[in-house]
């Protein structure tokens, strides 16, 4: 009989054990399908939304970046102020010519660190940094006012980008800058301009830009700036060639004044020598803050 009862506890511990060993593979199963399932969500994310950033703010306290002083560059055509320059009416590069806007904000030159950051913007979804971005270009724009080299915007809009290229990026850098810079200034936020499929400027040869015509158009509700001054924002300005354009349309609307605020300006090359080195604001190499980390 004790043998018996001997067997029969052995019988029971291993299938006590059996049930338990079965028990952790279909728990190791679990955990190795969520792991799956969490590469998969990352990998769609990152299809969907852009790749993971760092947080914005973490990266510009890195870089010791600040926005640039009001006296630091055109309140025209917002090219860098040489050394000595007298910018009253516009400097060397805008003096005398009709630009088709009032006034020209930007937060800085388009050299490193923005140079970097504003394209991560739209190439990498990084909503943290337009939204960063925004904030800094309402406040300079609150300073242009104080100034005296604008009009207190009754409205704010952007420059679009179109439907397919926002969804293929994930952003639609203009909206995201441009709603920030509304919601700082206390301003309502108006997408009055859309934009048509066309090629894209970056990289393309003076023939291909010549072709890109036609690229905006008024929407219904761009009745809303008639008779209003108004601040057209976008993400950087270098030729000039797209803000032009959008400019153009936009005064179909009958505004009062149109301001340009821009989080970047890319000067012309001539002028890159003349300007004093305490304005580029570039850390030296192998510092924090002088690349983006990948996501």
């Amino acid at each position: 009989m004790g043998k018996f009862n001997t067997e029969a506890a052995k019988l029971r511990s291993l299938r006590e054990a059996t049930v338990k060993a079965c028990g952790d593979w279909r728990a190791l199963r679990g955990e190795q399908r969520q792991i799956r399932h969490g590469y998969t969500l990352a990998d769609l994310e990152r299809s969907l939304f852009g790749c993971r950033m760092p947080s914005a703010v973490a990266i510009i306290n890195e870089a010791g970046w600040g926005r640039d002083a009001i006296g630091d560059f055109c309140p025209r055509c917002g090219t860098t102020r040489a050394p000595y320059e007298d910018i009253r009416g516009g400097c060397g590069e805008c003096r005398g010519r009709a630009l088709g806007y009032q006034a020209t904000i930007r937060l800085g030159r388009y050299a490193p660190p923005l140079s970097q950051w504003v394209p991560a913007i739209k190439k990498r979804a990084w909503r943290d940094m337009g939204v960063v971005l925004g904030q800094a270009l309402s406040r300079q724009v609150v300073d242009s006012i104080a100034a005296g080299h604008t009009n207190r915007p009754d409205v704010v809009t952007s420059v679009p980008v179109h439907w397919l290229r926002s969804l293929l990026r994930g952003i639609d850098h203009g909206e995201t800058i441009g709603a920030e810079v509304a919601r700082g200034l206390q301003l309502p936020f108006i997408k009055g301009l859309r934009a048509n499929l066309s090629h894209r400027q970056h990289g393309s040869g003076r023939s291909m830009r010549t072709a890109n015509s036609n690229r905006f158009a008024l929407r219904p509700n761009a009745t809303d700036f008639s008779g209003k001054h108004i601040l057209l924002v976008d993400d950087v300005r270098t030729t000039g060639a797209t803000i032009g354009e959008a400019m153009t349309v936009l005064k179909g609307a009958n505004p009062k004044s149109v301001a340009l605020a821009v989080c970047a300006v890319a000067d012309p090359p001539r002028r890159n020598g003349m300007l004093r080195p305490e304005l580029n604001r570039i850390k030296p190499p192998n510092t924090p803050g002088r690349s983006i980390p990948r996501g």
